[in-house]
C-alpha cells in the first residue's frame, strides 16, 4: 500500500486508525457521504453510485482543503 511507505510503517492499526480518522475529519466539516466514501475509497450502496467517473479533482480538493484547514 502507498500510504503505508508514505507514513513509513508496516502497521496494518495505524492505517486502520488513518481511515478512521479521515472519516472523523470529513465529517466535522460536513462532507456529504458519498464524497467521503470516495475520498477513503469505501464502497457507497447502489449501482447508481458505480455509474460515471466519479467525482472531479477540483470537488474532492476542496474537501481535503477543507480538513486540511479544520
Amino acid at each position: 500500500m502507498a500510504l503505508k511507505k508514505v507514513l513509513k510503517t508496516s502497521s496494518e492499526y495505524v492505517i486502520h486508525g488513518f481511515r478512521h480518522s479521515l472519516r472523523d475529519r470529513l465529517r466535522a466539516v460536513e462532507c456529504p457521504s458519498d464524497i467521503v466514501d470516495s475520498i477513503g475509497g469505501w464502497h457507497t450502496a447502489g449501482v447508481g453510485q458505480t455509474y460515471g467517473n466519479g467525482y472531479p479533482l477540483d470537488v474532492i480538493n476542496k474537501w481535503m482543503v477543507m480538513i486540511y484547514n479544520y
